[in-house]
């Protein structure tokens, strides 16, 4: 499976756990998409495998 099949896999499996809203930044210019979709899947299954600490809430979302 590659980069993007992962990402999209690992999409859903947030979505259905009722995920709605994930944010990512990346510098211009500093990394390729592939390494993005890289690193974002690493992320998200990070997140599916509970290996994170939660932050609180910014006040930003349309569900606060």
């Amino acid at each position: 499976m590659n980069a993007k099949e992962r990402l999209q896999a690992l999409e859903g499996k947030l979505r259905d756990r009722g995920v709605v809203d994930v944010k990512f930044f990346f510098g211009l210019g500093t990394t390729s998409l592939g390494t993005a979709v890289s690193e974002a899947a690493d992320v998200f299954d990070a997140i599916l495998a509970k290996r994170f600490d939660k932050m609180p809430a910014l006040g930003d979302s349309a569900r606060n």
